[in-house]
């Protein structure tokens, strides 16, 4: 499995966690900044990033863009689209963009 193959993994790892955060934040009606897990490709990384259940949300509609902490983006598979106080907003570009068409689910995202 190649670099980019792995980091898209850990991707879709992370950002399966985020949506069950996501949905129990929404069942139970939290509207506050709430931790998520960063959605770098770093299979060691274990940070949060703090935002509120519609920002997460408002991201992750996006197919090709992700929540990470800052100092974690890769210009390899993705550039900086949004800079935060305590989380950047990456969109996956190249290659990485492509394993995304390939492998995850097209559940929710509003663009294609």
């Amino acid at each position: 499995m190649d670099f980019v193959q792995r980091a898209g993994r850990n991707e879709e790892i992370f950002r399966d966690l985020n949506e069950k955060i996501e949905e129990g934040a929404e069942r139970h009606g939290v509207v506050s900044a709430v931790p998520y897990h960063c959605e770098c490709g770093s299979s060691t990384c274990f940070e949060t990033v703090e935002l509120r259940p519609s920002e997460y949300e408002r991201v992750a509609r996006e197919r090709y863009r992700f929540v990470i902490c800052p100092g974690h983006e890769n210009d390899q598979i993705e550039q900086v689209v949004e800079r935060h106080e305590g989380y950047f907003v990456v969109e996956k570009i190249g290659e990485a963009r492509e394993q995304i068409d390939r492998d995850h689910p097209r559940r929710r995202y509003s663009s294609e």
